[in-house]
């Protein structure tokens, strides 16, 4: 096993186990690599320091309810994000059926120009709210 992905594996394993046969490769390429083999004491003292030294903070009895009313909050502004694309979406459809009904021998052509006006009209929305996005203007 290559030092790279020693030390990969090295820096991800606080967040989370890992499997044996990665483990097994990491325990065989230590045994022969003095400069991982540094790397993993230096980060266990590094965890041991961070523990010992950072205490969570207590959180009062109503932490839990308000957190659980932001994230329901959070979740409906996700949704709020894909109403302008939807509506976007529905008024080209119907305007192209509508068009379609109005000059049934032009179908194809109908549909082909508002497939391209439809697509065009989505990238400057999203460009848009792109832009407006950076800005920090999250209200529609």
């Amino acid at each position: 096993m290559e030092c790279t992905r020693v030390r990969e594996a090295l820096l991800e394993q606080p967040v989370g186990p890992m499997d044996a046969a990665l483990l097994g490769g990491v325990d065989v390429h230590l045994a022969g690599c003095e400069d991982c083999r540094r790397l993993q004491q230096a980060l266990a003292r590094l965890d041991d320091g961070l523990t010992r030294r950072l205490v969570p903070p207590a959180l009062d009895a109503g932490f839990r309810t308000r957190l659980q009313a932001r994230v329901a909050r959070e979740r409906r502004h996700v949704w709020a994000d894909w109403i302008p694309a939807a509506v976007h979406f529905a008024s080209c459809g119907a305007a192209t059926a509508a068009l379609v009904a109005y000059v049934p021998n032009r179908a194809g052509v109908v549909i082909a120009a508002a497939v391209a006006i439809t697509l065009f009209g989505h990238f400057l929305l999203t460009a848009a709210q792109g832009a407006l996005d950076a800005a920090g203007d999250t209200g529609y």
